[in-house]
């Protein structure tokens, strides 16, 4: 009796918030969720809005990054995470959906179970979307952020490390020493631009930004970039999202039709053991990564500078049953 007596008054103490809550917020019935560290997923999930908007059945997205979605309007609205407020919500029937498109591996925790297609296909079919889908993000941009991110007349954007992020994965990571050699086989032909967390390893640039922008300043500096240079992850992510195609170094982790994009150059490498879908600890010295040299990478970049494609990019598309 003791117990039930204690969780009546814990709820009851959450009443004022959530009255106060509802009152600012109100009460979607329909909205995403992927949570606080989702950098690269909270904008994947636009994807999944411009679809249901284009269906006629738009989500609420909660997200703690509403600078991503500026100007975006997919989205019904945007609101703040709080977990009382999502447990509230889904008490009186509304669906929030956290379209998870990996799980972690029943029999080792350092590996991820894959979706079989694309991770967009599968946030959009997890959200309960039918038909053909875009697989693409997308972020939209001011004149004035646009004009911003113009450095140089010609330039190109390049990334280190991925292991600043929220959730790093070692087995991404391709080496900064590789990006320096890519950085100078690239220097006589355009200014080259770094971004990433001021944690991540210096490269030999033109103007090091790490650290040193805002979401949508890099956003802005991708989109007035040739090409991206970088690791699988939210820096790729967001170059599609502006349009600005990619070099992208994916070894043999994970295959580049679940997490690349048609306009993307994707320098792959699949010895026995890719896909290993591993997040760390690779018993194999990191074998697909080390395969794939500096010289392929600066090759594709150059390819992309000398014969620009036109934008917006093409990009692939999914149909969901």
């Amino acid at each position: 009796m003791s117990g039930f007596v204690s969780n009546w008054v814990r709820r009851a103490s959450h009443l004022p918030r959530l009255t106060g809550q509802f009152l600012r917020w109100g009460a979607p019935r329909r909205a995403l969720l992927f949570g606080p560290l989702s950098l690269g997923d909270d904008l994947l999930c636009t994807a999944v809005l411009r679809e249901a908007r284009k269906r006629g059945t738009p989500f609420a997205m909660m997200t703690k990054r509403p600078e991503l979605f500026a100007g975006n309007s997919d989205p019904s609205r945007l609101l703040p995470i709080d977990d009382h407020y999502v447990v509230a919500l889904r008490r009186l029937g509304a669906r929030v959906i956290q379209p998870y498109y990996v799980s972690t591996h029943p029999t080792d925790p350092q590996r991820d179970v894959l979706p079989g297609r694309h991770i967009i296909a599968e946030m959009c079919a997890l959200a309960g979307l039918h038909g053909e889908v875009a697989l693409r993000p997308y972020l939209r941009l001011t004149e004035a952020e646009l004009a911003a991110g113009r450095l140089f007349p010609s330039q190109i954007a390049i990334h280190s490390s991925g292991l600043a992020a929220a959730i790093p994965y070692a087995a991404k990571e391709w080496g900064p020493s590789r990006f320096a050699e890519v950085a100078r086989q690239l220097a006589p032909h355009a200014k080259l631009v770094q971004l990433g967390s001021a944690r991540d390893p210096t490269l030999p640039v033109d103007a090091d930004l790490r650290g040193k922008t805002t979401l949508r300043e890099a956003a802005a500096i991708l989109a007035s970039s040739s090409v991206f240079i970088g690791l699988e992850g939210f820096l790729t992510h967001l170059a599609r999202a502006v349009d600005c195609s990619s070099v992208v170094v994916m070894g043999g982790r994970a295959p580049a039709e679940i997490f690349g994009y048609l306009s993307n150059v994707s320098q792959t490498s699949f010895p026995e053991c890719a896909p290993c879908t591993r997040r760390t600890g690779c018993p194999h010295a990191m074998q697909c990564m080390s395969a794939i040299h500096p010289e392929s990478v600066a090759s594709a970049a150059l390819a992309i500078l000398r014969e620009p494609p036109a934008r917006p990019l093409p990009h692939a598309t999914a149909l969901l049953p």
